[in-house]
C-alpha cells in the first residue's frame, strides 16, 4: 500500500467515525430527553439505562450505513 492509499483510508475512518459518533450522541440525547419527560424519570437513570444503550445502538447503525450516503453527497470516495 502506498501513503496515498492509506492517507485516503485513515480520511475515511476519521469522517465516518467522527460523524458516526456526534450523530448518535445527538440522537440518544433526544430520545433519553424525551422518555425522560414522558415517563417521569430521574436524570441519571434515564442516561444511564436509555442514553448509553441507545448511543452503542445508534453507532453500529451508523457505522453501517453512514458510508454510503456520504459517498452519494461525495463527503468520502
Amino acid at each position: 500500500m502506498n501513503w496515498q492509499k492509506i492517507l485516503a483510508a485513515e480520511r475515511t475512518i476519521t469522517i465516518v467515525g467522527s460523524i458516526a459518533v456526534g450523530s448518535s450522541g445527538v440522537y440518544a440525547f433526544v430520545v433519553a430527553g424525551l422518555c425522560r419527560i414522558m415517563f417521569n424519570l430521574d436524570e441519571n437513570l434515564t442516561l444511564l439505562w436509555i442514553g448509553i444503550p441507545l448511543f452503542v445502538m445508534f453507532l453500529i447503525v451508523h457505522i453501517c450505513l453512514l458510508p454510503k450516503q456520504l459517498r452519494k453527497a461525495g463527503l468520502i470516495k
